[in-house]
């Protein structure tokens, strides 16, 4: 048998003593931190992140910072990108103490321990680390229990988080950000798109484009009119600023220009740092899921077909490009 009666894995008493000298220890050794659980807000799916995520709760907790040298990491160095700094620690902290100040308030991805994700703010340094990996079996079921969580960190590198947990040193670091960001995020978009659904006739000159909107503003644009035989016709409009604050595609009316029935709509786009937008990958996602690899293009073969009338010749040429195969065909 695995087990002998005279030889246990540990009784409830001796796990009770053990977890007791574990937390007394961390409280005698440990540093304060500030727990900042993860709140997902836009969550790329194909890439499994968020960089809208909301911050607003810390919690203090104390946890036993394993680096006595100083942090871990590349430190300072210069990459693509600039000036890069890599500083990584270790910390240990009792899974009875993080679930008493920290697990009980459900506030956590994963309810039950730490999560990858969640910040970490250090007052000591004043730095705020982000946890890459918890490490949940050491040590590896000592007396028949685990004690502690082992806690892998790196230090924060803001990318557009919302930080408001009502602690001015841990939210002061939203706006250190190195970059201009929308951080109202409302859910407003700006003219990206006219088409037109009436020419109109008997424009002699470019009529005035209005925009009416309950909600946004700033939308500006100038009309193109015709020659040839669509002479007095508006055959497009070019848009000179998006606006900004429309929910809805405003409505679009010609003034003027001695025409008239001209018509056309409008398209808005969501900003992509702003929620409901759903990240740029997921907007990928959407575009090519006509092209690639659905039911009836299961190999994610892209077929393309241009057409093009070559300078010394007066008849057209069409070629068609498959992933296998290149082939010219005149007409």
């Amino acid at each position: 048998m695995a087990r002998n009666p005279y030889f246990t894995q540990g009784t409830g008493n001796e796990q009770n003593i053990i977890e007791d000298i574990i937390v007394e220890s961390l409280r005698i050794y440990g540093q304060d931190f500030f727990y900042i659980p993860r709140i997902l807000v836009s969550k790329d799916e194909i890439l499994g992140e968020d960089r809208l995520s909301r911050f607003k709760d810390a919690y203090p907790i104390e946890m036993y910072l394993e680096n006595v040298d100083g942090f871990e990491g590349q430190g300072a160095f210069i990459q693509k990108f600039g000036l890069m700094m890599e500083q990584t620690a270790t910390l240990t902290v009792a899974r009875r103490t993080w679930n008493t100040l920290v697990g009980v308030h459900g506030n956590t991805i994963i309810p039950t321990r730490p999560c990858e994700g969640d910040l970490l703010y250090f007052p000591l340094t004043k730095g705020m680390f982000e946890i890459k990996f918890v490490q949940h079996q050491d040590p590896f079921y000592q007396l028949g229990k685990l004690y502690v969580y082992k806690l892998q960190v790196e230090l924060f590198q803001y990318a557009s988080e919302r930080i408001d947990t009502g602690i001015a040193n841990v939210d002061v670091f939203e706006t250190l950000k190195t970059f201009s960001t929308d951080t109202t995020r409302n859910n407003t978009a700006g003219v990206v798109k006219i088409t037109m659904t009436n020419n109109g006739i008997g424009y002699t000159h470019e009529p005035i484009i209005e925009f009416t909107s309950t909600t946004g503003s700033g939308a500006a644009a100038i009309a193109i009119i015709g020659t040839g035989a669509q002479d007095g016709q508006i055959i497009g409009v070019d848009i000179l600023d998006a606006g900004t604050g429309y929910v809805t595609a405003p409505t679009i009316t010609f003034v003027g220009g001695d025409g008239a029935g001209a018509a056309a709509i409008a398209e808005i786009e969501i900003n992509i740092d702003i929620p409901d937008s759903f990240g740029d990958n997921n907007k990928f996602k959407e575009q090519v899921s006509d092209i690639l690899f659905n039911e009836n293009n299961p190999f994610g073969d892209v077929v393309h077909t241009h057409k093009f009338i070559p300078s010394d010749r007066a008849d057209t040429t069409s070629i068609t490009a498959d992933t296998n195969k290149i082939s010219a065909d005149y007409e």
